[in-house]
């Protein structure tokens, strides 16, 4: 039994707790310990201290030392009942409820030790099979990769076969020359056609409009002499050394609409544009 019995000690149940913790000291995982007794001792030392205080004519706890406590104004059963009352609380109480936690604080740990390094065993399963699962993907495309690329490659060798034959080569050499060649033909619409007409110096005659003189390498009318029966204009075509200078004298044309006599009826495009070709009009 519990050797002190007043209002202090009579907030933890003697038998209950007697049975549950001292009762149980051997009890290896702490087992035994209950939340309740710790609010129960805390209401008990609480309320020792706060009449101490009282006595004292202190407010801190941390002030109840001697020079507060040996005093004329308390006397020595005074001084003895809480001694007793304080070592009641501690010895009885507190230490054995504390070593019953500390118990189950180890038990927890060892056990969550335990169940971490489970988590860490099915972590390491789990990424074994997810890598034979992806050795497994990985082969199959592999196989899948290489068979495509096989397929591709016989279908490329046999089209780079055809593709590359002596005859296409050659027509393909062809035609660039001649987009080439195109690529620096101007042509002029709407010149009126005279007799025994100099196109070169027409042509220069327009080009000077544009602030421009480049030497003209070749010159001459396109397309058929006539028009359901009548006269008809046929454009001129007109040959520049290089395509910088096409791109120099078109970027220009617009400013034919604003010159007298010209804005109406003359206007200057590229040969493969005239044509329907890729050509265009800068």
């Amino acid at each position: 039994m519990i050797p002190l019995d007043n209002e202090y000690t009579d907030l933890v149940p003697d038998s209950e707790f007697i049975e549950d913790v001292i009762g149980n000291a051997e009890d290896e995982f702490g087992e035994h310990y209950r939340s309740k007794y710790v609010s129960q001792i805390l209401a008990a030392s609480e309320m020792l201290s706060k009449e101490m205080l009282k006595a004292t004519g202190r407010e801190d706890v941390m002030d109840l030392q001697s020079p507060y406590l040996n005093t004329k104004s308390h006397n020595k059963d005074k001084l003895c009942g809480w001694l007793e009352t304080a070592c009641c609380i501690l010895n009885q109480f507190s230490t054995p409820l504390l070593s019953c936690a500390q118990k189950k604080i180890d038990h927890l740990t060892e056990e969550l030790i335990s169940h971490q390094n489970k988590i860490i065993d099915l972590q390491e399963k789990l990424i074994e099979k997810k890598d034979e699962e992806l050795g497994a993907v990985k082969t199959a495309v592999q196989t899948t990769v290489q068979s495509e690329m096989n397929s591709y490659s016989t279908v490329l060798r046999n089209t780079c076969s055809k593709a590359l034959a002596p005859s296409r080569m050659k027509a393909a050499m062809k035609k660039v020359e001649v987009e080439e060649d195109r690529s620096k033909n101007l042509v002029v619409y709407g010149m009126v056609e005279e007799k025994d007409e100099n196109l070169e110096d027409k042509v220069l005659g327009v080009l000077e409009q544009l602030g421009e003189k480049p030497p003209i390498l070749s010159c001459c009318r396109m397309g058929k002499e006539t028009v359901d029966g009548g006269p008809a204009i046929k454009p001129v075509k007109f040959t520049v050394a290089g395509t910088d200078l096409v791109r120099q004298i078109l970027s220009k044309t617009k400013r034919l609409k604003e010159i007298n006599g010209y804005s109406s009826v003359i206007s200057v495009l590229t040969d493969l544009l005239s044509q329907g070709g890729p050509g265009r009009s800068w």
